[in-house]
């Protein structure tokens, strides 16, 4: 397995800071398409923005794993909104994008129907853990309570329609070039958010997505952190999913709370929350997944404004988890 880890736009023009990650053991890295630019402005990958965030993460030998198209860049598609068509017509330059520079996943955040601005965000706190670190406490008790749907918000159906709508675009271009494509889910993982309907919130639901989706290209990001907020067993997942080779990156979250039983969830450091991450790893291998493991969310160490200091808990964390299993 590798050892993976975010980056925003910022740190590519840090190169010092990128041949830190590098020191501390990261192997690839995980980025959305806003980092390359231009795209903020026009939602397209330029051939040349693109082919210099490649030359100067190669010039501190680290690679893109997962470039991540973000719900910003399918709302319009979501909501029934005149501009679906352009929308699409990006999303399939930005595959063709990938599989020409040789990227192996591209991400498909389109499920948050509930952020799209119309809708109020769950509550969201930062508490203090051991030695007063700071981590994310989230409160969907009043998000999940059952109440009509909003009036103009998409239904579960229509979800589901322009969600195929999107895959069955770029799915062609993914099995011409090798690229595979992941999906996330919602986040956080419930049926409904303030009355406005999810989809991908469940096994079953990703299950159905592969179904309507019928390709070896098609998988998912399994985020753990999510699985077992929604309740559910995560290494029932690992080998529901593994199994059938859908798992194409993972986000090595660990989280103490179920949202079910309790109504929220903590995101703490990855040896503090109610899963054993090593177990989490060793699922991972039983089922040979070999792809990124990335530790995903920054929780504030004191002083580490850059977040450098949690950064390199977490690889070593990981990296020492990987060494155990015998997989470094």
């Amino acid at each position: 397995m590798l050892v993976g880890t975010r980056i925003s736009p910022e740190w590519l023009e840090r190169p010092e800071d990128l041949r830190f990650l590098k020191q501390v053991g990261v192997d690839v890295v995980d980025i959305t398409m806003s980092l390359i630019p231009g795209y903020s402005d026009t939602g397209r990958l330029s051939r040349e923005g693109l082919a210099r965030a490649v030359d100067l993460l190669a010039a501190a030998d680290l690679r893109i794993e997962r470039i991540n198209s973000t719900g910003d860049a399918t709302q319009r598609t979501f909501l029934g909104q005149a501009g679906a068509e352009e929308e699409l017509d990006n999303l399939a330059h930005n595959a063709q994008m990938c599989v020409d520079f040789g990227l192996p996943v591209l991400g498909v955040q389109c499920f948050q129907a509930a952020t799209f601005g119309h809708f109020p965000a769950p509550a969201h706190s930062w508490v203090e853990g051991r030695g007063g670190y700071q981590y994310l406490h989230s409160d969907l008790r009043e998000a999940i309570q059952h109440r009509p749907a909003p009036a103009g918000s998409p239904t579960h159906e229509q979800l589901w329609e322009r969600t195929l709508r999107i895959f069955h675009t770029i799915m062609p271009i993914a099995e011409s070039g090798g690229l595979l494509c992941a999906m996330h889910g919602n986040d956080p993982p419930v049926p409904a958010l303030y009355g406005v309907a999810q989809i991908l919130y469940d096994f079953d639901s990703f299950d159905r997505l592969f179904r309507e989706v019928d390709s070896p290209n098609m998988g998912m990001t399994f985020c753990v952190g999510t699985r077992y907020e929604s309740g559910q067993d995560v290494f029932e997942g690992i080998r529901r999913f593994g199994s059938q080779e859908r798992i194409f990156h993972v986000h090595f979250r660990n989280v103490h709370g179920r949202i079910p039983v309790d109504g929220w969830y903590e995101e703490r450091a990855p040896d503090e929350g109610d899963l054993s991450m090593y177990a989490v790893a060793g699922a991972l291998r039983d089922v040979g997944y070999k792809r990124a493991i990335d530790y995903d969310h920054i929780m504030k160490l004191v002083g580490d404004d850059d977040g450098k200091a949690y950064i390199a808990f977490c690889v070593g964390h990981s990296r020492g988890i990987l060494e155990g299993l015998g997989l470094a």
